[in-house]
């Protein structure tokens, strides 16, 4: 990496850090549609998997039809995403 794009990232990571999110929501979020990697890399990759995180906690992890959003739940797709 060249000086330049190390004092970039630097700089950038720098800001984020000096300046937190101040309006963080604790709605619950579920991601859908994304391939979830579980443990040992051994262990089989949950395809189409779903993922609730509540108040900033993982409370659910499965595929998209066992893991069900509560009411007011924030929905991220993440099908085809890399």
């Amino acid at each position: 990496m060249q000086p330049s794009n190390i004092f970039a990232c630097s700089a950038l990571l720098g800001a984020m850090l000096a300046f937190p999110a101040s309006a963080q929501t604790n709605a619950p979020t579920l991601y859908e549609g994304a391939r979830l990697i579980i443990g040992p890399a051994s262990a089989a990759p949950i395809e189409n998997g779903a993922l609730l995180v509540e108040n900033g906690v993982i409370t659910a992890i499965g595929t998209g039809g066992e893991v069900t959003a509560p009411a007011g739940a924030v929905r991220v797709d993440l099908t085809g995403k890399p």
